[in-house]
């Protein structure tokens, strides 16, 4: 057993996940918490108000059984601006003092261009037939999608499969072992469990932003709804 300590003066609930023993806890109120580990195990501590922190726990750490840290506040902070004209409030004069420049090929400096293949634009109903005065123009394929359930399906595919990579990458994150011993969930019901949890709630948003804090809360409290309409 681990003991660490985070010096923060905020510290209390703060969760500690072991990715390596698929192994979880959180701070008390003085920012201890213990958990089990051994050389080369991966710590991935988070919180809402500081920065995801990754920790391998290395001999030192394993001998002594106790570390301490301090995380990184996560502040959202605005980049500073700098005014490069200094403008009269004379719309003629402050037109003629701001110098433009021609706009360079991105790829001439070296940033990538997606040269690859579009995806297609689903175009609405009210778009396919466009009323003007006594006459109308009509996009007869993109009508006939409409009516076939064409651009329905299409949608129905692109949600699908975006609920998929993200599932996937949920899962791989965090571990089937670790969702099972945790939330009691027997393994087999995994996907189906991260699934109700992407359909039901702002989990893929909060997992992009690295909010594992607020992830973990709505594995808790999805967890019960989810059995019981298991059931």
């Amino acid at each position: 057993m681990i003991k660490g300590v985070i010096e923060n003066e905020s510290s209390e609930g703060i969760h500690i996940i072991n990715k390596t023993a698929n192994l979880f806890t959180i701070t008390n109120k003085e920012g201890v918490f213990f958990i089990e580990g051994t050389i080369g195990d991966v710590f991935v501590i988070s919180s809402v108000q500081y920065d995801l922190k990754v920790v391998v726990v290395n001999k030192n750490m394993y001998e002594n059984k106790e570390f301490s840290f301090t995380l990184k506040e996560n502040l959202n902070e605005l980049d500073e601006v700098i005014v490069g004209v200094q403008l009269s409030g004379n719309l003629n004069t402050d037109i003629k003092d701001i110098k433009t420049e021609e706009l360079l090929n991105p790829e001439d400096v070296g940033i990538p261009v997606y040269d690859g293949i579009q995806m297609e634009e689903i175009i609405p109903m009210h778009k396919a037939v466009m009323f003007y005065g006594i006459g109308f123009r009509l996009d007869i394929e993109a009508t006939y999608k409409n009516l076939s359930g064409y651009y329905k399906t299409l949608k129905t595919t692109r949600k699908l499969d975006k609920e998929n990579n993200s599932l996937e990458i949920i899962q791989d994150f965090y571990g089937k072992q670790f969702l099972s011993s945790v939330y009691n969930l027997p393994k087999e019901k995994i996907y189906d469990f991260l699934l109700f949890c992407i359909q039901t709630s702002n989990i893929q948003y909060e997992f992009s932003k690295e909010n594992h804090n607020v992830v973990l809360k709505i594995f808790s409290d999805k967890r019960k709804e989810f059995m019981v309409n298991k059931q």
